[in-house]
């Protein structure tokens, strides 16, 4: 007898998922992170990312706060709640980022922010 897992269960070493609902910041980090060798997914919204993770889960979530439909704060709560232990880098512009570490956000990374500074974050958790 065959186990199968659930496809979300599976996760691509260097697949990523870039949640934010400016287009023009999740262009710029995906074509930044493509030319470093990853595979990275988008989403403009919480909801969205929410679907998106449910199909196959990614090896790293960065995510904005501020978002329609769902914000990044209640995918937060709702992946932790879930069990989910995939890596989040938050981004915000926002003030008391520390309250989002509080939960479950790996690490804050305030905007706006440096390239290089995403990279070795990413690094980080992406090992």
């Amino acid at each position: 007898m065959t186990y199968k897992r659930p496809l979300a269960s599976f996760t691509a070493v260097r697949d990523i998922l870039v949640v934010d609902d400016q287009y023009e910041i999740t262009d710029l980090v995906k074509d930044f992170l493509v030319d470093e060798g990853y595979q990275v997914r988008v989403a403009h919204d919480g909801a969205s990312a929410w679907l998106d993770i449910q199909q196959r889960r990614p090896g790293l979530v960065i995510l904005d706060v501020s978002m329609p439909v769902m914000t990044g704060d209640d995918l937060l709560r709702l992946l932790r709640k879930a069990g989910s232990t995939v890596p989040i880098i938050l981004m915000t512009a926002g003030h008391q980022p520390q309250i989002y570490q509080g939960l479950g956000a790996n690490v804050i990374l305030p905007k706006p922010f440096d390239l290089d500074t995403l990279l070795t974050l990413v690094e980080k958790y992406m090992q």
